[in-house]
């Protein structure tokens, strides 16, 4: 009988010090994916599909180009136009530097959601495909103005899908790249000359025989 109750005591107290160890592997996970949360809270890079993130951060050089007027005379027009330095939505570095190449530059800011950018950025896609883009311009997209409630979300998937063949950074979720370049509405085309000054800034459509135009003046020029 005396044995039967050490044996019981010993089994009792085994079980008690393997719930002690569970509790503390329980804690230190807990602990660990607390500490995940907090470092990732803060981030412009939202995890949509593996690495890809819709909002990414951004770096901004040189001043920033006052906001597109409504009418009247663009004062950004000989401005130098500023650096972005960001990423593409998969993460690999993008940076518009429009003096860096020595050719003129031309950025649309596009926003998923907006219906008149849903109709130009194919245009764009179709002049590419049919040669009537300039070669020596340098064309980029930056996306910026996310919203996930919003419709045609994610913009990933949706430049992908109409084949956007030019380099796209995704704006960080304060719009660093927008405001920069004096972003007011979309879509909103910035086109600079070969020394990064800003000769041609329009907000809405051009349609396909505006946009064609537009860059091949600035490439002859």
């Amino acid at each position: 009988m005396p044995s039967t109750k050490k044996r019981l005591a010993r089994e009792h107290e085994e079980r008690m010090r393997k719930l002690r160890v569970w509790g503390i592997v329980a804690g230190v996970l807990l602990l660990v994916l607390i500490a995940v949360a907090v470092l990732s809270g803060g981030s412009d890079q939202p995890a949509v599909n593996g690495d890809v993130a819709e909002s990414r951060p951004v770096a901004v050089t040189g001043g920033p180009l006052p906001q597109l007027p409504t009418s009247g005379t663009d004062t950004a027009i000989g401005m130098a136009a500023p650096t972005i330095t960001g990423q593409s939505f998969d993460g690999t570095p993008v940076t518009i530097d429009p003096t860096s190449s020595g050719k003129p530059t031309a950025i649309w800011f596009v926003a998923h959601w907006c219906p008149h950018c849903q109709a130009e950025i194919p245009r764009v896609v179709t002049l590419n495909q049919q040669g009537r883009l300039p070669a020596n311009v340098d064309i980029y997209a930056v996306s910026t103005g996310v919203n996930d409630s919003a419709p045609n979300y994610p913009p990933s998937a949706w430049l992908s899908s109409v084949g956007w063949p030019y380099p796209a950074l995704a704006d960080d979720t304060a719009q660093a790249a927008g405001v920069a370049y004096g972003l007011s509405s979309f879509p909103y085309l910035v086109v600079t000359d070969a020394s990064g000054n800003v000769v041609y800034r329009h907000s809405g459509e051009l349609g396909e025989d505006g946009i064609a135009s537009t860059l091949q003046q600035v490439a002859g020029g």
